[in-house]
């Protein structure tokens, strides 16, 4: 795992070496043990490496065996091996036993979208052809890993953090659609960034620069992917178990390959408990298996960690936290996102990171089967909503107005947020129903009131789900595969490990394990309100049978105790209305009106406070709240 830069220069003008190897160095992170740097009149490229698979000759930026075509790249290529192997008999020699090498020996034979086409992994690259004098910048299909770019009349200007990007955009400009979407979302997802004139590469495309000119090109079509796989359902439920057995165990076989220590997150769920027990089946020796543990017994998952761990033999490694320990990474870990980012299970996610590199270098994890396999509580939305609407108007009318006016504290707190979202999503269309299930920050209504400038970005959030055929479900598991993975959960994944220097590996995201489960009836997956129904029936035999019952706990948060005691007097600093009203974003009424009904356990607006929270915090770090 590493992290570039680089940058295109329209006009031979660069930025000073010596600046540039500066910023090349904020990914330091990304890749503590060595950097280096090309350039040549039209080209610059950075890189910082972490080294993880041909320890001693893996470095980069990378020349071809001709020394024309120059890489540099950040990821892991799991089927390396294979491709290796093919092109050997197309007659390619090869001088390092690196997936590196392998992608500049794939682009020479087979171009770049077949290359792209060919590569199984998380990767980031810019591969510079000096003959073609032609520069390629891609991400892999799902965006496990990061890309930034932005344009001016000098040149394009790409790295792997906005931070190594800061010397070229302006970074008081800020975007109002990107502002808009975080406060709905509590991310922004590609294309867009915080700030106006920088982007997101999109998955499963790649820029192509020549002659001065720029255009983005998409080699991967998850669109027709899913279409196509919708309607070639597998029929036979054992059959299919059978193949995702198979399918799960290979990814995770390709994933183990490391010349450095490696092991699992295993937080107690199924998703990550699976991986373990894949893994400790596969490995010669016991594998090395961590998890947190909380103090306060309503976050915790620990006991079921260890029931796993025992049951499949690793050296598991727990490590008990209170909220005071998750405080002490508040401000580092916000920083390290580099624009704002809600979603607070990246706190305790970098914890875990942080005590997995004591000991390993690579982890992987359970990530993505929820999206694909129908883990969620909101892939039910359609079904309750259906069955609430089947409740005579003479009953739900003063249910409803009962639930209006229970009051939100410690015990009805989860029960009364769940009944409301059901009482909202049945007055919903799909659309409208999928866009509120997304939105965990603020509702239109609620933004509308908050920010000073409101945009609609209704298409935004709604665009993947609207542009997929079929029933309310196939729409939403398309939509979080594009939408939700990339700007949440595989950014969350990558960050937290990064800022550790540990590299995380994601099995449940292998291309072809994605197509299957596209190729899935939704009964296979959630049978009534049974989720994730034949992930849990195949690998039942690996986990202890009481694992099967648990329910869903995450990584949460005691966000309603910080802002009453912690971080009372810091969110409350940060949301001075003289503060406020001088950045220019905010309604000050209205987030005066949201502490007032939270203080008061009118609401539980802790969600709502934490997005402002680390808004707030990120003006301030970037010193723009003035």
């Amino acid at each position: 795992m590493c992290g570039f830069n680089g940058i295109y220069a329209f006009n031979n003008t660069f930025c000073e070496p010596q600046k540039f190897d500066v910023l090349r160095d904020t990914l330091k992170f990304r890749g503590p043990d060595e950097g280096g740097t090309f350039s040549d009149e039209k080209v610059l490229l950075g890189h910082r490496r972490l080294a993880i698979i041909d320890l001693a000759s893996g470095l980069q930026p990378m020349w071809d065996s001709t020394q024309k075509i120059i890489i540099a790249f950040n990821g892991e290529i799991y089927n390396f091996l294979d491709l290796r192997e093919e092109l050997i008999t197309l007659g390619v020699s090869f001088s390092t036993n690196s997936d590196t090498e392998v992608i500049l020996e794939a682009y020479k034979t087979w171009g770049i979208v077949e290359c792209l086409k060919k590569l199984e992994g998380m990767f980031a690259f810019a591969l510079w052809d000096t003959t073609r004098q032609e520069l390629f910048v891609a991400r892999d299909r799902y965006g496990e890993k990061p890309l930034y770019y932005t344009q001016s009349e000098q040149g394009l200007y790409f790295g792997s953090e906005l931070k190594a990007l800061k010397e070229f955009y302006d970074s008081e400009k800020i975007s109002k659609r990107a502002l808009n979407l975080y406060f709905s979302l509590t991310y922004i997802p590609a294309p867009y960034t915080i700030y106006e004139d920088v982007f997101k590469l999109e998955a499963g495309s790649y820029l192509k620069v020549s002659e001065n000119k720029v255009k983005q090109h998409f080699y991967y079509n998850a669109l027709t992917e899913f279409e196509e796989a919708n309607k070639d359902q597998i029929q036979s439920y054992d059959e299919a178990k059978k193949e995702l057995h198979q399918l799960l165990f290979d990814s995770i076989k390709q994933r183990m390959i490391s010349e450095v220590p490696l092991g699992s997150f295993l937080s107690g769920g199924i998703d990550s408990s699976i991986v373990s027990a894949i893994m400790a089946k596969v490995s010669p020796t016991p594998i090395k298996t961590f998890s947190i543990g909380f103090k306060e017994k309503a976050y915790d998952e620990s006991e079921r960690a260890a029931l796993v761990a025992k049951h499949i033999g690793s050296e598991h490694t727990l490590h008990v936290l209170d909220h005071h320990d998750l405080l002490t990474v508040v401000d580092d870990t916000i920083a390290y996102f580099d624009e704002p980012f809600g979603d607070s299970s990246a706190i305790p996610s970098m914890m875990v990171a942080k005590k997995a590199k004591e000991k390993v270098t690579v982890v992987l994890t359970g990530d993505c089967a929820d999206e694909l396999f129908g883990g969620y509580e909101k892939y039910l939305a359609g079904y309750y909503a259906s069955k609430y609407s089947k409740v005579p108007s003479i009953v739900r009318k003063p249910f409803e107005s009962i639930v209006n006016i229970v009051p939100h504290n410690n015990r009805t707190n989860q029960k009364l947020r769940q009944v409301k979202k059901v009482i909202k999503s049945a007055k919903l269309n799909e659309s409208e129903r999928y866009q509120s299930l997304c939105s965990l920050g603020f509702n239109n209504q609620e933004k509308d009131k908050l920010l000073l400038e409101d945009l609609n970005v209704d298409s935004d959030i709604q665009r993947y789900f609207n542009e997929k055929s079929g029933d309310e479900l196939s729409k939403t598991f398309y939509s979080d595969l594009k939408l939700v993975l990339e700007g949440d959960m595989l950014t969350k994944v990558d960050r937290a490990c990064m800022i550790n220097s540990l590299e995380a590996r994601v099995p449940f995201l292998d291309s072809k394990i994605v197509h299957f489960s596209a190729r899935l009836p939704h009964q296979f997956k959630i049978q009534g309100t049974n989720k994730k129904k034949i992930l849990k029936e195949t690998f039942a035999d690996l986990l202890p049978p009481e694992t099967m019952a648990f329910s869903k706990k995450g990584f949460g948060l005691p966000l309603r105790l910080w802002f009453q005691t912690e971080l009372k007097d810091e969110l409350l600093n940060l949301l001075d209305p003289q503060k406020i009203d001088q950045q220019g974003f905010l309604n000050t009424n209205y987030i005066q009106k949201i502490l007032k009904e939270h203080f008061n356990n009118e609401e539980n607006h802790s969600s709502k406070l934490w997005l402002l929270f680390i808004f707030q915090k990120w003006l301030k770090n970037n010193q723009l709240e003035n």
